[in-house]
């Protein structure tokens, strides 16, 4: 089976963003700035019941888990898009039933399934982890009405799995 890609820079961008916000801390660490925030914009409307002073140092670390984050998240994929010519190339996987053939305009590999970590789908997305962090992405609209039959290969070859419903 054959599916032809090539990732654009906005939406790989939306996928790192999602990835770093299913983090439980990430989460938690959100709810925690919204916490300090809302606790600031009480203190500054006059409900002081919060805090006895003025919440200087809980406002900006609010602002900071809540703004830097996403921005430092979104700056970082942006330069590791930029930077990786690989991921802005043409990309074409060959899915057979003992590996997965990987050819860009510059780089060809091979990676046998028993050696696949996992397969996980997400709403637009098909990751193929080859370890705990790395993986292979391809946007779902590239398998076209080929995703039942590649659904149905990593089930075969055993692949630890996580596909929606």
């Amino acid at each position: 089976m054959l599916v032809e890609t090539k990732l654009i820079k906005k939406e790989y961008l939306k996928l790192m963003l999602l990835l770093v916000y299913k983090r439980p801390m990430i989460i938690f660490l959100n709810i925690i700035g919204l916490v300090m925030i809302t606790g600031t914009l009480l203190y500054a409307i006059g409900d002081y019941s919060m805090y006895s002073e003025a919440p200087i140092v809980p406002g900006f670390m609010g602002l900071f888990f809540l703004l830097f984050m996403p921005i430092s998240v979104v700056f970082g994929a942006h330069k590791s898009f930029s930077s990786n010519g690989r991921l802005q190339e043409k990309i074409t996987y060959d899915f057979t039933d003992e590996k997965t053939i990987i050819n860009g305009e510059t780089f060809s590999s091979e990676m046998s399934w028993e050696k696949t970590y996992k397969v996980k789908e997400l709403k637009n997305w098909i990751l193929i982890y080859q370890n705990k962090q790395m993986f292979n992405l391809i946007p779902k609209t590239a398998f076209g009405d080929q995703l039942s039959e590649f659904k149905s290969l990593v089930n075969k070859n055993n692949i630890k799995a996580k596909f929606r419903e």
